[in-house]
């Protein structure tokens, strides 16, 4: 079963979830910091924040840093494992106008598919 796994995949992977435990930090951070009082809810809360983002930014990673090192027109800067930490990074941060855009088109299609009233 392990000897399956592709090993660039996982280093994606691996950086991917070390890109999202730094969203994580800095996110329970800032909700520390803010002065208000924290109540145990409030942490539970960004933990559960930090691990859907880290299952979020691990799976787009795993399947789109490849495409996006082909993307890139500098050889120095495809380093798969670089680009998964930042796609692990930065994609719950993305995904709410990535969501925003896929509903818009899904409305668009059904709208042409009624044609015009």
């Amino acid at each position: 079963m392990l000897s399956h796994i592709d090993p660039e995949r996982l280093r994606i992977a691996l950086a991917a979830l070390a890109g999202a435990v730094v969203y994580g930090v800095f996110t329970l951070t800032t909700k520390l910091l803010t002065g208000n009082a924290v109540s145990r809810q409030d942490i539970t809360l960004a933990l559960l924040n930090v691990a859907a983002a880290a299952l979020c930014g691990v799976l787009t990673a795993v399947v789109v840093a490849p495409a996006v090192a082909a993307l890139i027109p500098w050889v120095s800067l495809r380093d798969l494992p670089t680009i998964g930490f930042l796609i692990g990074a930065l994609t719950w941060e993305v995904l709410p106008f990535a969501l925003q855009g896929v509903r818009n088109r899904a409305r668009r299609e059904a709208q042409n598919q009624r044609g015009p009233q």
